[in-house]
C-alpha cells in the first residue's frame, strides 16, 4: 500500500475510505451536472447538490463501499503480516459506519430540509387565507403567488429514482472504487481494463441518452395502436 501517513497502516486505509467515498460522490455528482447542462440545462453550482436523475449517487456510494469491503477482506486474507489484520478489520467498520452517515446526513440536509420548508409555506398560507379579511383581495392573490412560488422552489420534485438510473449509480460506484485502489495499492494491472470500462459506460450512456426519446416514441406509438384497435 502507498502509505500517506508514516507507517501506520490504520490511519492509511481511513484515508483511502475516505477519499474514496468522497470521490465517488464527487465523480458522480460532475457526471450527472455534465449530463444535464448536456441536455439543455443551465449551470448551476446548485445542481451539484441536488437529488435525483441520472446516475444514483445514492446507488453509487453504497455500491463503492460494498466493493470497498469485499476488496479489504481479499486483503485481510492475504495479509503477510498478521499484525496488520485489526487495522484491516477496523477500517472496515469505519468504512460501513461512514457510507451509511454519509448518505442518512445527505439525506437530512437535502430531502427532509426542503420538505420541512415545503410544509412550512403550506401551513402559512393556511393561517394567511383563515386570517383573510374581506378588503384584502389584492393582498391575497399575491402572498399566495410567493408562497406557492416558495413552494416550487423548495419542492422535492421526485424523490426517488428510475431503474436505469440505479444500475448507472452501481456502474458508476463500481468504477469509481477501482480508481483510488489501483492508486493506493498498486494495482496498475487494473488500470486499463478499469479505463476501458469507463469509456464504455461513458459512451453507453450517450448512446442511451441519445435514442431513449426515439425508443419512448416508438412505444407509445404502438401503445397507443393497440389500445385503438381493441377499443
Amino acid at each position: 500500500m502507498n502509505l500517506i501517513f508514516s507507517n501506520n497502516l490504520y490511519y492509511n486505509l481511513i484515508f483511502f475510505i475516505v477519499v474514496s467515498i468522497c470521490i465517488t460522490w464527487f465523480i458522480t455528482q460532475t457526471f450527472k451536472v455534465i449530463l444535464k447542462c448536456w441536455l439543455g440545462e443551465k449551470f448551476s453550482l446548485k445542481l451539484f447538490f441536488r437529488d435525483g436523475d441520472f446516475p444514483s449517487t445514492h446507488t453509487a456510494l453504497v455500491t463503492c463501499g460494498v466493493i470497498l469491503v469485499i476488496f479489504l477482506n481479499y486483503m485481510t486474507l492475504n495479509v503477510a503480516n498478521s499484525s496488520d489484520v485489526p487495522a484491516y478489520n477496523n477500517a472496515k467498520d469505519f468504512l460501513i459506519v461512514f457510507t451509511l452517515a454519509s448518505i442518512v446526513i445527505r439525506d437530512a440536509m437535502g430531502q427532509r430540509h426542503r420538505q420541512d420548508n415545503t410544509n412550512k409555506n403550506l401551513k402559512q398560507l393556511k393561517d394567511y387565507v383563515e386570517d383573510l379579511s374581506d378588503d384584502g383581495v389584492i393582498n391575497v392573490i399575491d402572498h399566495i403567488d410567493m408562497t406557492f412560488e416558495s413552494i416550487d422552489n423548495e419542492a422535492i420534485k421526485r424523490v426517488g429514482h428510475l431503474k436505469h438510473e440505479v444500475y448507472g449509480g452501481l456502474f458508476m460506484g463500481i468504477i469509481c472504487s477501482l480508481y483510488p485502489i489501483i492508486f493506493f495499492f498498486g494495482k496498475y494491472e487494473w488500470l486499463i481494463p478499469t479505463i476501458l470500462a469507463t469509456i464504455i459506460y461513458i459512451v453507453a450512456i450517450l448512446v442511451f441518452l441519445k435514442i431513449r426519446p426515439r425508443v419512448k416514441t416508438r412505444l407509445d406509438s404502438i401503445k397507443a395502436k393497440y389500445t385503438k384497435s381493441k377499443k
